[in-house]
């Protein structure tokens, strides 16, 4: 054996004595009755007991799962989470009227899948107007801008701090607009670039302290080309603000927010809304999301959210693609209902997701979203001969191929405001148009339109 795999092996062994220990303690813990598979806590699955195989102890995946076993089963572990959770909530700054700022920074929608090491940034034509861009609101930012990133709580609510300028995601724009250079003619183009919380239920101690995403939204529509139908979800989700758009604990808007702008996205499309009173409603409760995972704030842990979803009228067929080669299908659903939170819509994060009706409109759409675009997508069968969904961190073939393949007519382009504004994010974009294959028809510059 080499170096390291006597290393492996040796690691192995330490392992395997420490885990010993704690199955015999995680044993007579599930003859007690009181075994875990999930933490209710940390809303997450706990690890599993690792596979013993030779091949894992050689290549060292045993000892590494091993470690994730023993740091997820070790004795009295949840009342050690407690101290840890009351320490975590207490590095933030707790002002007197109840705000409490948590300097993390972080992207739920690219923890999923890292970009691959194989996507060269540098081949990627005219990234480096981020760095100007930075420069620019550098140079241009008020004084009074005290924080662009973390996570905010106040009353309760949870909501991430948006680091975007207000001259707008020039790169996201170019991107879009390469999509209707590879496509003009072809299909229609829909854009929804979508608010997050902050948006609408910013205090009042912080306005003016930090940057807004109205102006970035509205400067990326405004570099885009005249043929893409830009919807303004802004406007859609400010008119029910003081309605259920937007969970407490999570980074997500809600169905009930993701209905208001697929509303608006009909008005752009031509499309009569199916009214949300005639569909089929249910609620999952509670449920804690990713922003109180990061922070463990005792004020989110008190207000748990519940996920609603309603059923569209339309029968669906639906399929999945279980790889990102795209080679392997097995049935979908556009509603996980056995779920226990956000997973219910499209039943979590797939590369390629297919639902077919019996509908006779002449129109297939095709989704490019990320998560934010699930809650979004079952409202689209009801339009829609056909409805593609791909999630553009996970999917690995060209859109240009799929869209000849499906004879989709409808292009909808979903993203958040915060991943709008991110390189890892636009690079995917970019790469998802042809998978890679070769370089996308060049765009016109992306400059504020005419």
């Amino acid at each position: 054996m080499t170096g390291a795999q006597i290393v492996n092996v040796s690691l192995f062994i330490g392992a395997l004595a420490s885990l010993g220990g704690l199955l015999g303690v995680e044993l007579v813990g599930q003859l007690a009755g009181g075994s875990q598979a999930i933490s209710e806590e940390e809303n997450r699955t706990l690890a599993p007991v690792p596979e013993l195989r030779w091949s894992t102890i050689v290549d060292g995946s045993f000892a590494r799962a091993a470690e994730a076993w023993s740091t997820d089963h070790f004795p009295a572990r949840e009342r050690f989470m407690e101290v840890h959770f009351w320490l975590e909530e207490h590095r933030g700054f707790r002002a007197p009227d109840e705000v409490a700022l948590y300097a993390i920074a972080i992207d739920n929608d690219a923890d999923l899948d890292p970009l691959d090491q194989a996507v060269e940034l540098a081949d990627l034509d005219e990234l480096e107007d981020f760095d100007e861009l930075e420069d620019l609101e550098a140079s241009t930012a008020p004084d009074s801008i005290v924080r662009s990133e973390g996570i905010l709580v106040v009353d309760g609510r949870a909501m991430q701090l948006f680091a975007g300028g207000p001259n707008g995601a020039r790169g996201y724009a170019r991107v879009m607009n390469g999509y209707v250079a590879a496509l003009r003619g072809k299909v229609e183009i829909y854009s929804l670039i979508v608010p997050t919380a902050q948006t609408f239920y910013l205090p009042e101690s912080y306005k003016g302290r930090v940057r807004h995403e109205p102006p970035n939204i509205a400067a990326t529509y405004a570099m885009m080309d005249p043929s893409i139908h830009t919807v303004d979800v802004v406007s859609a989700l400010a008119d029910h603000a003081d309605e259920y758009i937007y969970f407490r604990t999570d980074h997500h808007w809600t169905g009930r927010g993701a209905y208001y702008a697929y509303a608006a996205f009909c008005e752009a499309a031509g499309l009569t809304p199916a009214a949300l009173d005639a569909l089929e409603h249910a609620t999952i409760s509670p449920y804690r999301g990713s922003l109180y995972r990061y922070t463990r704030d005792s004020g989110l842990r008190r207000r748990p959210d519940q996920v609603e979803y309603w059923v569209p009228a339309v029968e669906a067929s639906v399929s999945r693609c279980r790889d990102a080669a795209q080679t392997k299908f097995c049935k979908g659903a556009l509603l996980r209902r056995n779920s226990k939170g956000y997973g219910v819509f499209l039943g979590g994060d797939h590369p390629l997701l297919i639902a077919q009706t019996a509908n006779q409109t002449g129109r297939r759409a095709l989704l490019i979203k990320n998560s934010y675009g699930n809650p979004f997508a079952p409202f689209l069968v009801a339009h829609f001969d056909e409805v593609v969904i791909v999630d553009y961190r996970k999917f690995s073939g060209s859109v240009l191929e799929l869209i000849e393949e499906r004879g989709i007519t409808d292009l909808i382009i979903l993203n958040g405001a915060i991943t709008a504004n991110a390189a890892f994010h636009v690079a995917r974009l970019e790469r998802v148009m042809t998978g890679g294959k070769r370089r996308p028809p060049k765009p016109r510059a992306a400059t504020p339109a005419d």
